[in-house]
């Protein structure tokens, strides 16, 4: 009985970690879109939650200490978190390129230049230069820019009251505009970017979710490149522009069109911007609608053999039309004008026994996210949606 009871709690016990696993991950995830979108405020109090939990991970170690010192608050403590984190980082054979490993080093420079110990802001300078690989000279001019004012504390007290400023006079933070997708677990098809110089490019972002979304769920932009960056964010960006007084007029043209918090950045950047999607749910990322749109109820989908349960429907069922996808022929009831049309019929199908039956939409014979349609027509717009044929990654 012992034995039995030692089995049963070591499996609680491993579905409980697995259960905590899952949420810390989650969390996580939160607080890195957080840092995408640029709130690093909003993200603090996230990371305060799994160091909690984990106290020991480099990453939460990591991202704790750099929104602390991109706040310019706590910054003894912040140094205290990437100090633990680069000890970590240390130990292991990871590859700098981009992202934690590096930049690790270079808030360090910043947090200990704040404290005014030069001799430490120096030696994280050394051990920045070593292990940073980008070709832009923007994070090592600031780190000797903050290692200069480290000497220099008037200057130092200077440039705080003036970052303290912008930071606290700066618009709201960039907004949420993004809808959740169906199904919850896109298909998502990327390709790899390969960018011929080794020098900044810049681009606007506009935007970041966890969940990916259509180009067109914003409004009054053009020509949106999407990326998934190494954390599984996916960042919206406008532009490959070779100096930055371009993106800068870029950038005051997009906030002008009702975006004010988009903000520069450096798309030559393998591990954020080295991935571009390309297709989301068998559809381009940049797809469009033109026409009229209309509204069906899917019953069914099939490949080679129409399965017998959905032959049935042929005599059971009016106005079924087959839509050729890819390799599928999808199976669908009824045509409508409007959602709420489609719905009532979806129900009254549920209820004769076609429980699986869901609603989808059509544009020119095309099918389309059903979210999608319903923006366009909420927003008076007719445009053309075409799916394209899956390509490999």
């Amino acid at each position: 009985m012992k034995t039995v009871r030692l089995i049963v709690l070591a499996i609680f016990t491993s579905f409980f970690s697995l259960q905590c696993l899952a949420a810390d991950t989650a969390e996580l995830d939160a607080a890195k879109l957080l840092i995408a979108s640029n709130k690093t405020r909003d993200a603090i109090p996230v990371l305060e939650g799994l160091m909690k939990v984990d106290p020991s991970a480099a990453p939460h170690n990591y991202f704790l200490g750099m929104c602390l010192m991109k706040e310019g608050i706590r910054i003894e403590e912040a140094v205290k978190y990437l100090e633990k984190a680069a000890a970590f980082y240390s130990t292991q054979d990871i590859d700098p390129g981009m992202g934690e490993p590096e930049y690790c080093w270079y808030y360090l420079v910043v947090g200990y230049s704040r404290l005014k110990d030069c001799d430490q802001a120096m030696d994280r300078y050394n051990k920045f230069v070593q292990v940073y690989s980008q070709g832009d000279p923007f994070y090592t001019n600031e780190a000797m820019k903050w290692i200069e004012l480290c000497h220099e504390p008037m200057r130092m007290a200077q440039e705080i009251k003036t970052r303290s400023y912008i930071n606290t006079h700066s618009s709201q933070y960039l907004k949420d505009r993004l809808v959740s997708m169906q199904p919850e677990d896109p298909d998502v098809i990327t390709r790899e970017v390969n960018y011929t110089t080794s020098s900044v490019l810049y681009g606007v972002q506009v935007g970041a979710s966890i969940t990916p979304t259509y180009t067109s769920d914003f409004p009054g932009l053009k020509n949106i490149g999407v990326y998934e960056d190494e954390n599984k964010v996916y960042r919206y960006v406008i532009g490959n522009l070779s100096f930055r007084s371009q993106a800068e007029e870029l950038l005051a043209q997009v906030q002008a069109n009702g975006y004010p918090d988009a903000f520069i950045v450096d798309i030559n950047q393998p591990k954020r911007y080295g991935e571009e999607v390309v297709m989301l749910n068998d559809y381009s990322i940049n797809a469009e609608l033109r026409g009229k749109i209309e509204f069906r109820v899917q019953i069914g989908a099939f490949a080679e053999t129409l399965p017998k349960d959905l032959t049935q429907l042929y005599f059971d069922v009016d106005k079924l039309k087959e839509v050729h996808e890819n390799d599928l022929t999808i199976l669908t009831a009824g045509k409508f004008d409007s959602y709420e049309e489609a719905q009532a019929y979806r129900d009254k199908l549920q209820k004769s026994g076609l429980v699986d039956a869901f609603v989808t939409a059509f544009n020119r014979r095309k099918r389309i996210p059903v979210n999608i349609a319903l923006k366009h027509l909420n927003q008076g717009k007719t445009e053309e949606i075409v799916p394209q044929k899956r390509g490999k990654k």
